[in-house]
């Protein structure tokens, strides 16, 4: 055997090597885990709006026992304080209507009733008092005014 002939036969070697190798990796399926979005991932999809950086953020979850989810921001700036609620809820029930709570130990807030608005329910809040130790978010579902919570629909924390 000459140089020549050793050199033809080690290049096939690798050649069929590399055949077996790739057959076999190519019949390995790849595992892909699937995407889940976050909360706030969810409401900007529904609300077709991004939530901007810069703002503190409570993701609120369901403590009704339903699959309801929503998204608190706050921010205190230029001595205005801005509090807003994205939720995903069920139309409530005739005469019922959703409202939103800032809750600070025993002491709570209301900062009003949640409106509908593209494709969910919103709330926006705006004072001159810093309510930013206000560390609690709740949202109530209501039958009236009352300035006392009846049922806790969501809760989250900033």
């Amino acid at each position: 055997m000459n140089k020549k002939d050793i050199v033809v036969g080690l290049m096939i070697l690798v050649l069929l090597a590399g055949a077996v190798y790739l057959r076999q990796r190519g019949g390995e399926e790849e595992l892909k885990v699937p995407q889940t979005l976050s909360t706030e991932d969810k409401i900007e999809e529904k609300f077709n709006l991004v939530i901007p950086e810069g703002v503190d953020k409570a993701e609120l979850k369901d403590v009704s026992g339903g699959t309801s989810s929503g998204l608190a921001t706050r921010k205190f700036e230029k001595s205005v304080f801005e509090h807003s609620i994205l939720a995903d809820l069920p139309d409530p029930e005739s005469g019922k209507f959703y409202e939103g709570w800032l809750v600070k130990g025993g002491e709570l807030i209301s900062t009003g009733k949640l409106k509908i608005a593209k494709g969910g329910w919103m709330l926006n809040f705006s004072s001159k008092t810093n309510y930013s130790d206000y560390s609690k978010v709740v949202v109530t579902i209501e039958e009236k005014e009352d300035k006392t919570p009846e049922k806790y629909i969501l809760e989250g924390s900033f």
